[in-house]
């Protein structure tokens, strides 16, 4: 009997012996021939030492999608998602992500740009070139950087005029590109607020009006100034303080558009204020602006409930006093400064979504090749928590507008939490009630991370390719996805059902006594598998105590200035100083 063996290495995940022959034990293949049996074992084999985060190595014997491996994740029937880049795959073509966020194609060439911030802190910023052997996007021939030392670049954009648009923190530039070089490059907007110190939503996003306006995201800089920790104050003086300082800035900045010079203004008028975080940001071809909002961070796991909001000029959304439609503080509702929230010019949701699924990037579907998907709007949904890790698609008017429908009947799905394995769904329930919204639709589902399968996605930016196949980029994983025709994933379940559970083991980190109380009274709620399975985070192969830029991850989203965690507020340095000790 001849036995080949066939490895296949997957990042991320460690599996015991037991586990490894219940593997080969279920995938013999036997073929009967008069002389051998061939067994073909398709072991999974996870490394435990040479560890990384990404999406795992595809076998060459993956199923093709539309000329790309596949990955194993669901999506809706007659598509399918490749793998079109990542640092491990495509390493040896110059691939080397940091934090990659949005992409842009070049017209009329076989080549795509891709914003990446190198982390949260100023300077470390890259913008990528990758060319492909065509604009089918099947092979990859190089990767390389035109542009470092960028100062958290996000946005990019292509112009009415034929630049390239870039948002950094503090400021938007346009440029060209020649023979593989930025050229021309010049500052149209300076001067945006990014300054020294704590700032949570330092990101710029930006759109093009009709009549080529630029709009452009401000963020907060802190969750939800300071308004938790004065509810929860036995201080009753605090309840009704005095108006929080940062609402006049945050929101949206309108830049008018000198046609004659094609430049903008150097001063703003502020377009909208009560926007928390504006990063999802899209204008219809109709001119109707819509807004994702990333809503508060509160511990609760089923609020608050992030919001899509129709942008008009002037209005108030709400942050920081009115969340939901009629959120209650402390039991009392509108216990902040209740004038704000009935202001003539507050303006309430056009729709809600699920809690907590940070909605990062919105486009309009206008592609024919993803027929199921035309005219649809779609976003990403970045959120680590239960609902996000998604692509979902609303139906909408023909203003663009998401198609509404009674609260009660629209529902979610939330990810199962090991050792759990079955998907459940829920229906809308907010604090204060509402009564229509918008149901979406599950474009890419099952994206949760599945022990010897595939990470947790992270999807950020949406990018439509002239072929009408959708790029997602994937930040956390450090990758770049296409959706398009192909059959679909329909689920493994033996790496989550089938094998028996086994929590990962905490490597190099004291998890115990106050400290442990610590992490998950500030952290469980976003980071659930603390509570249940903290290994998959406490190690040093992939999860907070691998190494980036000399700290470990970990220190570093404690310590920065800039995407801090937790988002509710910095720790106290003592706190941080007895979090860092467990380092072993």
């Amino acid at each position: 009997m001849v036995v080949v063996i066939r490895w296949q290495y997957y990042g991320h995940f460690i599996l015991n012996a037991q586990q490894v022959m219940g593997l080969l034990r279920l995938q013999v293949m036997k073929t009967r021939r008069c002389f051998a049996q061939l067994i073909s074992f398709n072991v999974l084999f996870l490394l435990s030492v040479f560890s990384f985060a990404g999406y795992p190595p595809i076998d060459s014997s993956a199923r093709d999608c539309d000329g790309l491996a596949q990955l194993p994740i669901g999506s809706i029937p007659g598509t399918c998602l490749g793998l079109l880049a990542d640092n491990i795959q495509y390493k040896q073509k110059g691939v080397n992500f940091k934090k990659p966020r949005k992409a842009l194609e070049l017209p009329q060439t076989h080549q795509i740009l891709v914003t990446d911030m190198g982390g949260w802190t100023a300077g470390r910023g890259i913008l990528w070139l990758l060319e492909f052997e065509s604009n089918r996007y099947r092979q990859l021939i190089s990767a390389s950087k035109v542009a470092e030392k960028l100062v958290l670049p996000h946005d990019i954009k292509l112009g009415i005029d034929g630049n390239i648009y870039l948002g950094e923190a503090h400021q938007i530039t346009r440029f060209r590109i020649k023979d593989r070089r930025i050229i021309d490059r010049e500052a149209v907007i300076a001067g945006l607020p990014y300054p020294d110190g704590k700032y949570l939503h330092p990101l710029t996003s930006f759109v093009f009006l009709k009549n080529n306006d630029l709009l452009i995201n401000v963020g907060s800089k802190t969750d939800d100034c300071g308004l938790l920790k004065k509810a929860n104050s036995s201080n009753s003086a605090s309840i009704n303080d005095t108006e929080c300082a940062e609402i006049k800035d945050v929101g949206l900045r309108r830049y008018g558009f000198n046609a004659k010079n094609n430049r903008w203004d150097t001063e703003f008028d502020q377009y909208a204020t009560g926007l928390r975080n504006s990063v999802a940001l899209l204008v219809h071809s109709s001119g109707t602006i819509l807004q994702g909002e990333n809503s508060a961070d509160l511990k609760d796991a089923n609020e608050p409930y992030e919001e899509i909001n129709l942008i008009e000029q002037g209005g108030y959304y709400g942050w920081p006093y009115c969340m939901n439609r009629d959120f209650s503080w402390n039991g009392k509702a509108h216990a902040f400064n209740e004038s704000l929230c009935n202001k003539k010019n507050y303006k309430a949701p056009y729709s809600l979504m699920p809690p907590h699924v940070a909605p990062l990037d919105m486009i309009y579907y206008t592609g024919t090749k993803l027929a199921m998907l035309t005219d649809q709007l779609l976003m990403s949904w970045h959120g680590y928590r239960v609902v996000g890790n998604r692509l979902v698609s609303y139906e909408v008017n023909s203003k663009g507008l998401p198609i509404l429908t009674a609260s009660e009947s629209v529902s979610f799905q939330r990810d199962p939490i090991a050792p759990q394995v079955e998907f459940t769904q829920h229906f809308f329930a907010p604090k204060g009630g509402s009564k229509l919204d918008a149901q979406h639709r599950e474009v890419i589902s099952h994206w949760n991370s599945v022990k010897g399968l595939r990470p947790e996605g992270a999807p950020v930016g949406l990018l439509q390719l002239a072929d009408g196949s959708v790029l997602i980029v994937d930040d956390k994983n450090k990758a770049l996805l296409r959706l398009s025709n192909g059959t679909s994933f329909e689920g493994n379940k033996l790496a989550d059902s089938t094998l028996p559970y086994e929590a990962a083991k905490i490597i190099g980190f004291n998890f115990s006594g106050p400290r442990k109380t610590l992490m998950i009274d500030q952290c469980s709620a976003c980071h659930n598998e603390l509570k249940s399975d903290p290994g998959v985070l406490l190690n040093s192969n992939a999860g907070w105590l691998r190494l980036l830029n000399e700290k470990t991850l970990l220190q570093t989203k404690l310590t920065n200035e800039a995407g801090f965690m937790p988002p509710t507020g910095k720790l106290l340095p003592e706190q941080v100083q007895l979090i860092l000790q467990g380092v072993e």
